[in-house]
């Protein structure tokens, strides 16, 4: 385990998160703009984004590290718990203006801006954190199961939006 957060993890997960927020565009609408981008304007869409830019910054960590990775480590492991479970965390934070009835309008992009800093940050520092742990078989089973879902959801939701929880409120 590192003592010094690796900043350059933060900001290649910003650029690939505003990446991933553009790739729609920059592909012209086509299916691999849908799968890796903002085909719907979504809270779910945006989820994705996060999740995508964390698992190539964990790919890149995993290149630049891999001697000193031991083969049977949780290094993956963490890191599909973590994908699949921070940008839920990081959107229950982005609501709490909505749920305390805080009203942000030309404060709304700032705030996203911030918000997804802190996201990212906040998956980092999981990683730093949770890295080394041990998973039980079960426990192992069950994170390959939600990484699958998480997969499986964000490539499926990018054509179809299921409610309204996911559709960004206009």
């Amino acid at each position: 385990m590192r003592s010094k957060f690796q900043w350059w993890k933060l900001i290649v997960g910003y650029l690939l998160f505003i990446f991933f927020h553009q790739v729609y565009d920059i592909l012209g609408g086509n299916l691999w703009g849908r799968i890796l981008g903002e085909g719907i304007e979504s809270i779910y869409a945006h989820m994705k984004m996060y999740f995508y830019a964390y698992l190539v910054v964990s790919v890149i960590d995993y290149f630049l590290r891999r001697r000193q990775i031991d083969a049977a480590s949780s290094f993956w492991t963490t890191r599909m718990l973590i994908a699949s479970s921070f940008p839920w965390m990081s959107i229950a934070i982005w609501f709490i203006p909505v749920a305390a009835g805080i009203e942000l309008g030309s404060r709304e992009l700032l705030y996203s801006l911030t918000i997804t800093a802190l996201g990212l940050y906040f998956a980092f520092r999981l990683d730093e954190g949770l890295e080394g742990v041990k998973f039980r078989p079960a426990l192992n089973s069950l994170i390959w199961l939600a990484f699958a879902a998480a997969v499986i959801t964000y490539v499926g939701f990018s054509f179809h939006v299921p409610d309204n929880f996911f559709i960004a409120v206009e």
